[in-house]
């Protein structure tokens, strides 16, 4: 394995611009999620949720950051997270098997999402929890990261017509304005 210096995100040129609008993006999605949550009375919002902003905004070319990896790693991890809480209730190694569960899941079920690994832990840690966390926060909360993240990212790539396969999944890349010089 290379060392971490030699990494291309160590060489990477920071950019203030660049900084800015992707951490303003996460200010705009958890916000917004954090108000409807207020409105609704529901929670739309748990912990995991940054880690997905960092994805969504900072290296939305990723992997990562498909839409069908945000809301299907979260749900398939709090699905796993709950099962284990029923089987096992709230013990260390209860914990453990789901993580490690939710982790190897993920990769069989191709939605891959680091983020909602941590969901099982969210879940053993709070012995009360229902199966209605995985409608309210986990796949309300999901969705709308998704959709605002989309929305967002959008507008932001048109104005730099860059490419993004985060937006290809629902066909909404802009496409390059042709020159009119061609």
């Amino acid at each position: 394995m290379p060392a971490l210096s030699s990494h291309k995100w160590t060489k990477r040129r920071i950019r203030l611009q660049r900084v800015l609008v992707s951490s303003f993006g996460g200010f705009v999605t958890i916000g917004a999620i954090s108000y409807l949550s207020r409105l609704s009375g529901y929670s739309f919002l748990i912990p995991s949720f940054g880690a997905s902003c960092f994805i969504a905004f900072v290296i939305p070319d990723s992997a990562f950051a498909h839409p069908k990896n945000i809301i299907g790693g979260h749900i398939l991890s709090a699905v796993i997270g709950l099962v284990c809480l029923t089987a096992f209730g709230s013990t260390w190694w209860g914990s453990a098997i789901a993580v490690s569960i939710a982790i190897g899941a993920m990769q069989l079920a191709r939605v891959l999402h680091p983020p909602a690994a941590a969901d099982p832990l969210l879940i053993m840690a709070q012995a009360g929890v229902s199966w209605t966390f995985l409608l309210s926060p986990v796949l309300s909360g999901s969705i709308l990261l998704v959709a605002i993240a989309s929305v967002y990212n959008y507008f932001r790539i048109k104005r730099h017509q860059e490419t993004n396969h985060f937006y290809d999944y629902f066909g909404l890349t802009p496409k390059p304005e042709k020159s009119k010089h061609a």
